[in-house]
């Protein structure tokens, strides 16, 4: 019986080693075609795309193969948004020539060929934007006129210009107080609604525009510019009084492919957060701190100057105002060690690890410095101290910007455009504006031109007793010099401090 079994088993290894031995030998009768070849169809990619409700979108497809009757087409759209995200077909017709009878929003635009033979089919996708407007990218320059705040609007393609919009164009009243920021949050923004009958209705996936004046604050629909909140509607609980000084949005978290923005607004010193839940602001951060009015971004940690505790502070997206520590452990004391009385606080560099200036007087020793701070968030990495003379414009300064490019710091004084290079302490005059032309705002502002050509400008604001100009003034390599010959780009109406560029 044993050498029977021992016999069975001996045969069955030999037989298992026979079929591995087949398999290893096969070389393949097989065809192997890649998916293009069998859906018979190469499809090139597909632009993002801004249009109106209910105007003509004409899309004509890059694509080789897929001819004839024996393949079907598909557009359609999927809503945005966390919850209820709905399908519309818009054709089945090759190319897209229909009217886009969606609701304002965002959506992602899909285009599918298949194979009828098979069944392969191949898709490719695009973000699909619809507004109810045409006021979409360009820029944004919020005034002052009669009565309060307003802004203009002027088209990227220089097709259409708009005055005054809040005012003319959505019949409101003019914002109360003067310029603070303005920012457009791109499908990132939820709202919610109680109507008439009680019931509580939650939009998700809104893009917003926040516009901010020292006493007052309202958040506009971006595809459609109705009101989603006023002033007391923003707070979960209106602050006692209203004294804005700044408005920030990190968006740092899009570059890793996530839809999601932190906001935060400075009131009398004190850092708000905003709630993503329904758009509303949060408390006030807690503790006996006043801020500096500008935050620095660096990758879901905001940095900021507390000048009542000369300390380098962090505001957390929870509204949490904590020093901010050293790579080494512990707070970063320098600011406070040197008794050093700031006067500015300058973003230099953005992203995963911000840079920015601090320009002060030293208390300690009694002179001038730009402090250059670099950061691996949410701590201090060095702040490296350039001395500057105690004569210098750059004490005069209120007005004052950095590029990414250039270790320099740009700032204004009347009509006169000033550079300081931080490493030397050198100043010089860049540009000289007319006489009765006042310097009120300064920004460095990239993107991309309506042909499609990349730009890095530094944009500058003008007031006269006619109006206000923009400038835009291109950099020229890395030391931070100017194209200054140049025209103004747009000119208007009123007292004009701010601009907002937007771009989709």
């Amino acid at each position: 019986m044993t050498n029977n079994i021992m016999t069975k088993s001996l045969l069955g290894l030999a037989m298992a080693l026979g079929l591995f031995a087949s398999c290893y030998d096969d070389k393949g009768n097989y065809d192997y075609i890649s998916e293009d070849d069998a859906a018979g169809v190469v499809l090139g990619a597909l632009e993002g795309t801004t249009v109106r409700a209910n105007e003509v979108l004409n899309i004509v497809p890059q694509m080789k193969g897929g001819e004839g009757d024996g393949f079907s087409y598909l557009w359609y759209t999927l809503s945005s948004g966390t919850y209820n995200v709905r399908r519309d077909t818009l054709s089945q017709e090759r190319e897209l020539n229909v009217p886009v009878n969606l609701k304002a929003g965002k959506y992602t635009l899909y285009y599918q060929v298949t194979n009828r033979s098979n069944g392969v089919f191949r898709s490719v996708e695009a973000p699909l934007t619809v507004t109810a407007t045409d006021i979409t990218s360009g820029w944004y320059v919020m005034k002052e006129i009669e009565g309060g705040t307003d802004f203009d609007y002027y088209s990227l393609d220089g097709n259409k210009a708009v005055s005054s919009f809040i005012t003319t164009s959505l019949g409101m009243e003019p914002l109360k107080g003067s310029p603070v920021g303005m920012a457009f949050l791109d499908g990132s923004y939820n709202h919610e609604e109680e109507g008439a009958d009680g019931k509580t209705t939650k939009e998700t996936g809104l893009s917003a525009f926040h516009i901010l004046t020292t006493h007052d604050f309202v958040t506009l629909n971006g595809s459609d510019f109705s009101l989603l909140k006023n002033l007391h509607q923003e707070f979960y609980e209106a602050p006692s009084s209203f004294n804005f000084s700044h408005l920030f949005i990190d968006s740092s978290l899009r570059a890793q492919g996530l839809n999601t923005d932190y906001c935060f607004l400075i009131n009398n010193g004190k850092v708000h957060t905003m709630g993503s839940e329904i758009g509303k602001w949060g408390y006030q951060g807690a503790g006996d701190y006043e801020l500096y009015p500008t935050l620095v971004g660096c990758f879901v940690s905001e940095f900021a100057y507390d000048m009542k505790n000369q300390m380098i502070v962090t505001c957390s997206t929870d509204g949490t105002v904590e020093n901010a520590n050293t790579l080494s452990g512990g707070a970063f004391t320098d600011f406070k060690d040197k008794d050093m009385k700031v006067s500015a606080l300058v973003p230099h560099v953005g992203g995963f690890s911000a840079e920015f200036y601090i320009v002060a007087k030293s208390g300690e020793d009694g002179r001038y410095y730009v402090a250059d701070v670099t950061t691996f968030p949410p701590y201090i990495c060095e702040a490296t101290y350039y001395e500057y003379a105690s004569d210098s414009p750059l004490n005069q300064a209120k007005i004052l910007a950095s590029p990414q490019t250039a270790s320099v710091i740009y700032f204004a004084i009347d009509n006169k455009l000033y550079m300081h290079k931080v490493t030397t302490g050198e100043d010089s005059v860049v540009k000289t504006f007319a006489q009765g032309e006042t310097i009120s705002f300064i920004q460095n502002i990239t993107g991309t031109d309506k042909a499609g050509e990349s730009f890095n400008d530094i944009v500058v604001i003008t007031n006269t007793s006619a109006g206000y100009n923009v400038y835009q003034m291109p950099m020229v390599g890395s030391a931070g010099e100017l194209q200054t010959d140049v025209a103004p780009a747009y000119q208007g109406e009123g007292k004009a401090s701010y601009l907002m560029f937007r771009q989709e």
